[in-house]
């Protein structure tokens, strides 16, 4: 079929070939979808035709069809391989937004429908069912069918549309729906009062079972069972540890593993180790989602060893790939070693250790594991600016056409463009990377071999020599001014840039050089892949060469859909464009399954007028909260989970427990000052405000802590001081948070144990505080800075605690992943950060199957009545969420779902309304996140290696293996989640970036 546009004005014709084109004959024929093809050029433009919502030219055999098509209401999808090119274009759905709201004296007109597209196979009236289910809210049950079809058809609602295709054998429908579905629930209520449908089960005047229902809780109570016997009906898994064997590879990988580390795995991980090798075995992708400490490391090598096994039993080897942070690569070797028989495991570095391993593999009979840190796969060169100074035209230029490059400044409200400074080149970003006037990169990279303008100060950023004492008065840092003081004095010395190695990125080059010789790759954390960044890229790149891949997560999400956009590309791209999301537009995804607040701005209409008001868009943003959706349709299938209580194991206690701290009453006055302050601004000024809404919940947030030495606020605007924050301490006041940490580090030190200390706001002097104050007492204590690289921090704190050491002060990101810290049974944070990743890492890392001790206490310090207290609840209900979606059942993450906030927006409001909060509530939600043994002894537990004689042996039972009420929860949840596929999709908006005052917890 000819398909052609034309555009006599311009003289221009444009002609493809379709082999497929459905067209909807309403009030008039438009293209609802095609496919064509034809050259490169000619397709592209084509396609922008239709999209723009040109009329084209069909022609099959001796009729010519002329077809409309609707405005930028397609999703597009073009390839081509340089000489024939192929586009596909499908109508989009109506999106379910808010009508225009009208005036009073238009209470009654009418309101728009919305248009729904389905494809199905030819006469398949229960995948059709299916399709009109999943675009309604409407309750439909599988009994419905014949009845709902048979009855949109009849009004008009349901139309099939005409299928022109040579190569294609399917039905095209149009369903439009009004607001809020009424067309469907009409029919459906018609058909029950009519008696051509019924409820299944339901007899008149019965008791229904709802008399006692007035919860989750309380339902789950009622018909729990039943939900569970239709949710073991309708899913399978992988493998039944109550009615299966373990597999002869299984088996084999836990005896190597008990002779060589004196331990068996448990039950509860054979069964996720065998259901993970049995993926493998069906497709490429398995995930392990598993809490920390449950053995994710071990689980994923004897999956992939056992598969090795299985399919190379004579025939041969495998080379393998594992990427994992840092500071965790030696542990990798060391559990490879103890898991896999004829394996070795080599920590690589360079493209050179990578060669020389894989010409270690091919003269070998081993196999082997590949092992690199995620900062090295996507390591590469450092560059500097390249951009030359003016001083004819007091600016930096371009060093290709020596154009001027111009930054965008603002003063007195107004926007406008100057020359740039130094300051402008300080770090690398978007504003600064290409020349506006020829496009040249500005960066280039960094010859350590000679003399350069520009020096790199480490952790602050680029310094133009000539100026470097402008540099002085725009930090505090001790340590930076040094560096600058230098360069000051000695401009023209020769100083060595660190790091500026000329690298090929490593995961690039295993893609050139290695595809199609790797086996398997294991990912470790695999949530710090989830964004759009290099080393996102790298594990894309790595996974596309890969055979067979394992991730593993113990926080897989991260409260934000967007957090997992990104992830699902790179591991499930074809179930991503099967759901009709494109990566071009994250909005649809968020849309869908994130939650999106959306701001309108309404315009009365005037007196006497006959125009509707209008409603304009003026802002959207997106806000915590993922549907569990996202795992039954991406997930569910090949993720495997488990938790610690799944092991049978007689689990050490673990306890967040959130203490309230009262500020000594003059450092409480200042507080509420500058808290008057902010309030003002928010009431009245609100352009400020939200300019600078970060500086100030950064000073509410730290000045409890420190309050002294704090910036002052300036107006955006009118320059003039806000605030100026009183100094009501100095560095040798104690306050009542070091108070209360001595306290708890006396009793814990007494008691014999260990503490570690946690604190996230890094431009505070709090570990420098408290390692004098504990040191006054004794105390033998150290900071893990983050100057000690990750690759030596496992080592550097088994060094301090063969020395004695009792308490150990530092930041939680340095230890959030893959650390192993059970000498330390209490741990305290006297500060919170705001990255939920961060905070159940590190607060997970002595809570271990391997834990003897028989109590984990984590205790969380912040002041009442301040901003402090306010994240601190806002973060509970996080937490709350996140296990919700993860399986933990409860009523309290469900109650946080629903009523979601940005973290920063909800503590500006919360303040602004002057909101107290309910000490007893913070301390209430963390009380029920508990995990109480109340059976468990107190005495010491015998050493790892007879942990095997202790383990609880379960009876196989029919239902599971693992834990009665772990299985229960897990069960019931999970099907509800699948059940709620029917259900409306909430109306979301897309995403702000969170505080920058939440960056600066890391």
């Amino acid at each position: 079929m000819e398909i052609s546009y034309s555009d006599p004005k311009f003289q221009i014709r444009l002609t493809g070939y379709a082999d497929t084109v459905i067209i909807d004959s309403g009030t008039q024929q438009t293209i609802s979808a095609i496919r064509f093809g034809g050259y490169p050029e000619v397709v592209r433009a084509l396609s922008d035709a239709i999209y723009g919502g040109a009329s084209v030219e069909l022609k099959q055999d001796d009729t010519t069809l002329y077809l409309d098509c609707r405005p930028k209401g397609y999703r597009r999808l073009l390839s081509h391989d340089g000489i024939y090119a192929v586009a596909t274009l499908m109508a989009n759905d109506d999106s379910q937004t808010e009508e225009n709201t009208a005036d009073d004296s238009d209470e009654d007109a009418p309101e728009n429908p919305r248009k729904c597209y389905i494809f199905c196979p030819p006469g398949d009236r229960a995948s059709l069912f299916a399709e009109v289910d999943r675009k309604t809210a409407a309750p439909l049950i599988p009994e419905f069918q014949d009845y709902v079809l048979d009855s949109l058809i009849a009004r008009g609602d349901l139309r099939q549309m005409k299928v022109l295709s040579f190569t294609e054998r399917m039905e095209a429908w149009s369903l439009t729906l009004l607001p809020e579905d009424r067309n469907v629930t009409d029919i459906l209520e018609q058909g029950l009062k009519a008696g051509r449908i019924t409820i299944p089960g339901a007899i008149p005047d019965a008791a229904d079972g709802f008399a006692e229902v007035n919860s989750v809780t309380s339902y789950l109570n009622t018909f729990g069972v039943t939900v569970a016997d239709r949710i073991r009906s309708q899913f399978v898994p992988k493998f039944d540890p109550a009615s299966e064997p373990l597999s002869e590879e299984i088996l084999e990988v836990n005896d190597y593993i008990h002779e060589k580390a004196g331990y068996s795995l448990y039950d509860a991980q054979l069964a996720v180790t065998e259901a993970v090798k049995r993926q493998l075995c069906q497709q490429k992708m398995a995930l392990i989602v598993a809490e920390c400490g449950s053995g994710k490391t071990k689980l994923s090598a004897a999956a992939t060893g056992a598969l090795n096994a299985l399919k190379g039993r004579g025939t041969g080897k495998s080379f393998n790939l594992v990427m994992c942070p840092s500071h965790v690569t030696g542990k990798w070797v060391r559990e490879i070693a103890e898991t896999l028989p004829d394996t070795y495991g080599m920590v690589v570095k360079s493209i050179t250790d990578v060669d020389r391993l894989f010409d270690l593999y091919q003269c070998g009979d081993k196999n082997v594991y590949a092992v690199f840190s995620k900062e090295r796969a996507r390591d590469g060169y450092m560059r500097y600016p390249a951009v030359l100074w003016s001083r004819r035209k007091r600016g930096f230029v371009c060093p290709d056409c020596l154009g001027l490059i111009e930054m965008e400044t603002s003063g007195d409200g107004t926007r406008y463009m100057v020359p740039s400074d130094q300051f402008f080149f300080q770090k690398e970003h978007l504003a600064n990377h290409l020349c506006p006037h020829c496009g040249t990169p500005l960066w280039a990279p960094v010859n350590d071999r000679r003399q350069m303008p520009w020096i790199k100060i480490g952790g602050y950023g680029w310094v133009f020599r000539p100026q470097a004492a402008m540099h002085l008065n725009r930090t505090k840092n001790e340590h930076i001014l040094d560096q600058l003081r230098q360069l000051v004095e000695h401009p023209e010395r020769p100083y060595c840039i660190k790091g500026a190695h000329r690298r090929f990125p490593l995961s690039t080059y295993l893609k050139k050089k290695y595809r199609g010789r790797i086996g398997s790759f294991l990912c470790d954390e695999l949530h710090e892949y989830n964004n759009d960044s290099g080393q996102g890229d790298a594990m894309a790149e790595l996974y596309g060469i890969s055979r067979k891949f394992i991730g593993m997560t113990a926080t897989l999400i991260n409260g934000y859909s967007s957090g997992i956009f990104h992830l699902l590309y790179r591991i499930v791209p074809g179930l991503m464009q099967k759901d009709g999301k494109s990566h071009d537009v994250p909005s649809r995804f968020d849309a869908e399954y994130g939650v999106v607040e959306n701001t309108y701005e309404i315009t009365d209409a005037d007196y006497n007028s006959n125009r509707r008001s209008a409603k304009n868009k003026k802002r959207s943003r997106q806000l915590p909260g993922v549907s569990p959706l996202v795992f039954s349709r991406f997930l569910l299938e090949c993720t495997a989970f488990l938790s610690l209580s799944d092991m049978g194991k007689d689990l050490p206690d673990y306890e967040e427990i959130p203490i309230p701290l009262t500020m000594p009453k003059p450092i409480e006055e200042a507080y509420k000052e500058v808290e008057r302050e902010l309030t003002s601004v928010l009431r009245n000024d609100r352009k400020a405000a939200n300019k600078i809404l970060s500086a100030y919940l950064n000073l509410l947030t730290v000045y409890p802590d420190q309050p002294y030495d704090q910036p002052e606020i300036i107006h955006p605007i009118s320059g003039c001081t806000i605030v100026k924050p009183e100094d009501m301490a100095d560095f040798q006041t104690v306050l009542p948070k070091e108070e209360k940490v001595l306290e708890i580090v006396r009793a814990k030190i007494a008691a014999g144990e260990r503490v570690m200390i946690y604190t996230s706001w890094t431009r505070t002097d709090t570990q420098r505080k408290l390692l004098g104050l504990l040191r006054e007492e004794g105390i033998r204590t150290e900071i893990l800075g983050t100057q000690i690289v990750p690759e030596k921090r496992e080592d550097w704190l088994s060094k301090r605690l063969s020395a004695g050491t009792q308490v150990i002060i530092t930041n939680p990101k340095c230890v959030e992943t893959g650390l192993d810290l059970n000498a330390f049974t209490t741990l305290i944070f006297y500060s919170m950060g705001y990255n939920l990743f961060t905070l159940r890492q590190a607060s997970r890392r002595s809570w271990r199957i391997n834990q003897t001790a028989p109590r984990v206490e984590v205790y969380m310090l912040y002041y009442a009545d301040t901003m402090q207290a306010k994240a601190m609840k806002l973060m509970a209900s996080k937490l709350a969420v996140a296990g919700l979606i993860e399986g933990t059942f409860s009523e309290e993450g469900l109650a946080a779902m629903s009523d979601v906030q940005d973290m920063t927006s909800q503590m500006a409001k919360e303040l602004m309304l002057g909101i107290k909060d309910n000490v007893e509530d913070i301390a209430a939600t963390f009380k029920k996140m508990a995990i109480i043994n109340p059976h468990r002894a107190v005495k010491q537990l015998p050493e790892p290696v007879t942990i095997q004689e202790e383990r609880v042996v379960e009876v196989p039972q029919p239902e599971s293996v693992r834990a009665a009420d772990t299985a229960a929860r897990q069960t019931l949840c999970d099907g509800l989640l699948q059940a709620s596929r029917t259900g409306r999709k909430p109306k979301h908006t897309e995403l702000e970036d969170q505080l920058s005052m939440f960056d600066t917890a890391a």
